[in-house]
């Protein structure tokens, strides 16, 4: 590896400092006993594996890089420490087979700014989450944002010409920048917490200025042949400036750390399960459902597959006692909770359903675990269908939402854009509309609004934009505007759509359960009990009511667990008071007479 490529990243990890102790603090308190055996993927120059061999100084490092000289650095560094005897460095490609090379049962992985770098991420994840001993603890830093710089000309007369760098880099893929939380579930995290940072080089200190003189020559390099003769020569002059320490350059970029946690309880092999209740979805309903049943004495096992819709949300609102609480770690919190009563987590997908009422089967991953039950609650959720629009994805769920009542508060008094689809949302517009002066309604492919609509948007000082949306602009997750057919850009803060809500409901058609067909996409119809058309099968949550908000849903799932609880005590009931009267055997019934004779001649 080039020494200038090294170098910037012995940079980065001193300006990093803060947030990398911060991360650590966080993984000690999540781990809380102190680790043996640490791993870090993708050590770099090794300054992560010196932080954590002092952090923690009872564990052992396993430092991995596929770069030897990077390796060597690392070497050195631990010697000058003192830390060789616990930092042992491994020449190993994360995108090869590198489980193998490390010790069983960590206690904590540290993947610092090495995931976007390999080809598959979920496949590391997976092999992160094997080699994790129940409750170990894996930390994630990675970027989210394009970098800022201030000023915009960096110091010379190129009007706009950081923002030019910056656009020019994007263009090549840097930075990488993505939520890993969606990722992390889905490899079977459970416990995961986001937590950000904002990472600043100031031209005015010392490391500030090495940095960006750094960052600003690999840049021009990569981009000489794009930016002008003028931006390239701005450029040369940005860094002498910052090289004979007169620069008043700034940069900031936003870094983010995820905390996550293997599950102490969970369920991952080749077997036959039995219980009372099946809970199909490990999310608010499936395991507020669960903590009802564990808690009347009911076996219950929850099925799994570790991907929570609100899972891109930072913040949960409206949960009494819990305003603002991560939806993972409430998540967490609720499995925990369960995991104590007994309830059993097999982590998976469930596949398949067959049988009927007191004999269900559910199949999870194809058939490698199956689960007999008297009773089937189906807490699968739904999947959101979004616009077909670039960006509305990328944004969803930070500054694209969908629920004034979620997230409405959030973007209060800001510049928000309500994007339709085939109809208009005049709804969301007037929801939207009382949080904010500043609402645009952008009509897309929706017809134009009648004259009552009009009128009602009109009254409410709500703006229309005719032609078709081509795209959202973003700075990361963040929405910066909306650019419709033609190139007329609109600058905004948060965009707001309406998604359709498909639910899963191969598992109750499967069943014999015939899927309704709603405004907003298929539906499970069940009734205020979560019992559905089909005997012995219940459904809770959004897979029974798609808008329920997550309190909703916690509450739905309490309601439904308590009454299949009901049903299957009352079903309990009608056995033993039909075991009480099957008829006596003819012996039974003579010594019974001659026992009533008798006590009637006394």
């Amino acid at each position: 590896m080039p020494d200038d490529i090294a170098d910037q990243l012995e940079l980065d990890a001193v300006l990093s400092a803060p947030m990398v102790g911060d991360a650590l603090d966080r993984a000690a308190e999540k781990l809380g006993a102190e680790p043996t055996s640490i791993l870090d993927l993708g050590a770099g120059t090794g300054t992560g594996s010196i932080a954590l061999a002092r952090r923690f100084p009872t564990a052992r490092v396993d430092s991995l890089d596929s770069s030897e000289d990077l390796l060597h650095r690392l070497t050195a560094s631990a010697a000058s420490a003192g830390l060789t005897d616990r930092i042992r460095p491994h020449l190993i490609d994360l995108d090869e087979d590198w489980t193998a090379a490390v010790p069983a049962g960590v206690d904590l992985i540290w993947a610092s700014l090495s995931l976007h770098h390999v080809t598959d991420a979920t496949k590391v994840l997976e092999q992160a989450l094997a080699a994790l001993r129940p409750g170990g603890v894996l930390v994630v830093a990675e970027m989210t944002e394009a970098p800022h710089y201030a000023p915009t000309d960096l110091g010379g007369e190129q009007d706009g010409l950081a923002d030019r760098l910056v656009a020019g880099l994007a263009d090549l893929g840097y930075p990488v920048t993505a939520d890993w939380s969606e990722e992390l579930s889905a490899a079977g995290f459970t416990s995961v917490r986001r937590f950000d940072h904002t990472i600043t080089a100031a031209g005015g200190t010392d490391d500030g200025a090495r940095y960006l003189a750094s960052h600003l020559r690999s840049s021009r390099g990569r981009l000489s042949s794009v930016l002008t003769a003028d931006d390239n020569a701005a450029l040369d002059t940005a860094v002498r400036d910052l090289d004979t320490g007169v620069s008043r350059i700034v940069m900031t970029s936003g870094r983010a750390v995820w905390v996550a946690t293997r599950a102490q309880n969970s369920v991952r092999s080749s077997a036959t399960m039995d219980a009372d209740v099946v809970i199909v979805g490990g999310g608010p309903a499936g395991l507020a459902a669960s903590i009802a049943l564990a808690r009347s004495r009911r076996s219950v096992v929850v099925v799994d597959a570790g991907q929570p819709r609100n899972a891109v949300a930072h913040s949960a609102h409206n949960v009494l006692g819990n305003e603002g609480v991560s939806p993972l770690e409430l998540q967490a919190r609720g499995r925990a909770e369960a995991e104590a009563y007994g309830v059993r987590v097999v982590s998976g997908r469930a596949t398949g359903a067959r049988g009927s009422i007191d004999d269900f089967t559910i199949e999870v991953d194809g058939g490698a675990t199956e689960v007999q039950a008297r009773r089937v609650i189906l807490a699968t959720g739904l999947i959101d269908d979004l616009p077909e629009i670039p960006g509305v994805r990328e944004g969803w769920g930070e500054s694209v939402l969908h629920c004034p009542f979620c997230h409405g508060w959030e973007v209060r008094d800001r510049r928000i854009a309500i994007l339709t689809r085939d109809e208009i949302a005049i709804h969301q517009a007037v929801l939207f509309r009382q949080l904010s002066d500043d609402v645009t309604l952008f009509l897309h492919e929706a017809s134009d609004p009648t004259h009552e609509q009009s009128e009602q948007l009109a009254a409410l000082n709500i703006r229309v934009v005719r032609p078709r949306v081509d795209r959202l602009v973003l700075d990361g997750r963040q929405v910066t505007a909306v650019l419709v057919d033609g190139g007329r850009r609109f600058e905004t803060d948060a965009v707001i759509v309406v998604p359709g809500y498909h639910v899963r409901t191969e598992l109750f058609e499967a069943l014999g359960g015939t899927a309704a067909l709603a405004q907003t996409g298929r539906q499970i119809t069940a009734d205020a009990r979560g019992a559905t058309s089909v005997a012995g099968v219940f459904a809770a949550g959004n897979a029974a009511e798609p808008m329920a908000v997550l309190a909703g849903s916690m509450a739905s799932g309490v309601s439904t667990g308590a009454a299949v609880h009901g049903s299957l005590a009352f079903a309990d009931l009608a056995s033993a008071v039909e075991e009480q009267r099957t008829p006596f055997s003819a012996a039974e019934e003579a010594a019974n007479a001659r026992r009533v004779v008798g006590n009637r001649g006394r």
